[in-house]
């Protein structure tokens, strides 16, 4: 039904923009990044490549989250490749897991040969639903990965002790959730192993990750993997001084960026959930979502307005940090590396075994809450430089496309 109001007449048809100022860097970079890295060049002639800068770093990273071991690795990816091949998995085995993620966290189960099965999500938290992993459990599960997406932690009692009762190792991916925390606890100290991306994330290394365990078993096995292995396979996902020199920098930043997302969220949340149709993620009493971005969902009959013509809408308005539906709206099983099985040459291993029968066929693979819910999910991506004004300026923009649309329902 139109409500009658006449709203302002968007950028994105002709109007006037509503911010024409251009926003601040992603990261923040300084003299200290140019000091740690200054050292790496002096140190060279006679300690290229003997990681002092590593050790400091990750000896800082364990010492922040409280745990005994950080293992250094060059992507996140790797950092997700090291773990599952940690928990050393025969191949064919099951890793259970969301396919609402990059797919850096699941490319590493596939190079151990190990399958991929996915989970529903919580359309609340939008995060992986412990239930449905329950539900997924076979005598071939090796190991739970959850993602705290967005940087949202997940509901981590439950799914611990599903992986305790079942005797089965968690990986903790916290790519998207630097410093979030779950009932008080950091994300990434609870599970067998936390892992993280320090390429564009929250904290940036350009490129790199983490992992950190207070198993030393695992630990000597993550660390002898990642410099190329052992006695048995390896793979040299290698982390150099020269991040680890812009990792120390941004290290001493770290809070405050995390700072300034809580509080560019705070700003959101006065806004957005109370726009016609949209919907924030829920993030359960007690928990601290770090905000890698802001994600909302968008129901088009109420809203008037679809995910993707909203942030369209809104990115002309002089905010260039919203985005449609994440991941296009498709999950990671429909993907041509899973429907079409592209892995090695023809052989389509380690989805189809050696006698040819296939093991998982994921163009039948069904999620009722993802295939509904993922594709009204928009995000905000944050900065580390976001000023409160800026952050006014994003919802005000929301906020005016918002009344635009509603007023256009008939």
């Amino acid at each position: 039904m139109a409500t009658g109001k006449v709203a302002e007449k968007l950028a994105i048809d002709g109007g006037e923009p509503l911010r024409t100022e251009p926003f601040g860097s992603r990261w923040i970079f300084g003299e200290e990044e140019k000091r740690h890295l200054a050292d790496v060049i002096d140190n060279a002639p006679h300690g290229w490549r003997n990681h002092f800068k590593v050790n400091a770093f990750t000896q800082a990273f364990a010492k922040k989250h409280g745990v005994k071991h950080a293992i250094p690795v060059n992507t996140g990816t790797g950092a997700c490749h090291t773990a599952v091949a940690v928990i050393n998995p025969e191949p064919g085995d099951e890793v259970i897991t969301t396919p609402i993620t990059a797919m850096g966290t699941v490319s590493g189960i596939v190079l151990q040969n190990a399958i991929p099965v996915f989970a529903d999500w919580d359309p609340d938290t939008f995060n992986i639903d412990p239930a449905d992993i329950e539900r997924k459990i076979t005598d071939r599960t090796r190991a739970i990965m959850l993602v705290h997406l967005f940087g949202n932690p997940c509901d981590m009692d439950a799914i611990m002790d599903i992986g305790r009762s079942h005797g089965i190792p968690v990986i903790e991916d916290c790519s998207q959730a630097h410093l979030a925390r779950y009932q008080g606890k950091l994300v990434g100290t609870m599970g067998d192993f936390g892992v993280f991306s320090l390429g564009g994330k929250t904290l940036t290394t350009d490129q790199g990750g983490m992992l950190i365990t207070d198993n030393d078993e695992l630990a000597e096995r993550a660390s002898t993997f990642s410099r190329g292995g052992g006695d048995g396979l390896g793979d040299a996902h290698r982390f150099t001084d020269l991040a680890a020199a812009v990792g120390l920098a941004q290290f001493q930043r770290w809070d405050e960026a995390v700072r300034v997302r809580l509080r560019t969220a705070a700003i959101l949340d006065e806004v957005v959930p109370n726009l016609p149709g949209f919907q924030v993620q829920k993030v359960r009493p007690g928990d601290v979502n770090s905000y890698y971005v802001y994600a909302y969902k968008i129901d088009e009959a109420e809203a008037g307005v679809s995910p993707v013509r909203f942030a369209e809408a809104v990115q002309a308005e002089g905010i260039p940090d919203c985005h449609g539906p994440y991941i296009n709206g498709v999950p990671l099983y429909k993907f041509p590396l899973f429907t079409e099985e592209r892995t090695y040459g023809r052989s389509r291993y380690p989805f189809v075994d050696e006698q040819g029968r296939r093991r998982i066929d994921y163009t039948k693979v069904r999620l009722p809450n993802i295939e509904s819910e993922l594709p009204k999910t928009g995000i905000i991506l944050f900065r580390n430089s976001n000023s409160e004004q800026e952050a006014h300026d994003i919802a005000a923009a929301m906020r005016k496309v918002s009344d635009y649309y509603v007023s256009r329902r008939s």
